[in-house]
């Protein structure tokens, strides 16, 4: 049995800020974060889509978008899972490899 999935997911990616939130009216932490939606075949091959990065109040939600090059240059590394950033490609070429042994072995 396969399964198919999709999701969302919010990532703390730093310390807060405060900030002045025009919603709540009053000073608070505003957490730096990312925001992403993912898919996902058998829960183990996957892909994101709608990355963003946002600077977001706790208890609003309220927030800015961040520059997503910039924060990702800050932090180093991009804090999403090897197998949702990459695991479409890799299942692509797992099929691929399969194909071309299934096809050497009929043909040659």
């Amino acid at each position: 049995m396969f399964l198919v999935g999709r999701g969302e997911r919010i990532v703390p990616v730093g310390p807060p800020e405060p900030q002045h939130c025009p919603r709540c009216g009053e000073v608070t932490d505003f957490q730096p974060r990312l925001r992403y939606q993912y898919g996902s075949f058998d829960m183990l091959f996957g892909f994101t889509y709608g990355k963003r990065y946002e600077l977001a109040c706790p208890q609003c939600g309220h927030g800015w978008r961040l520059d997503t090059r910039t924060m990702e240059r800050s932090l180093g590394r991009v804090p999403i899972p090897f197998r949702l950033r990459f695991g479409l490609l890799v299942l692509a070429g797992l099929m691929a490899l399969l194909a071309a042994a299934w096809a050497f072995r009929h043909n040659g």
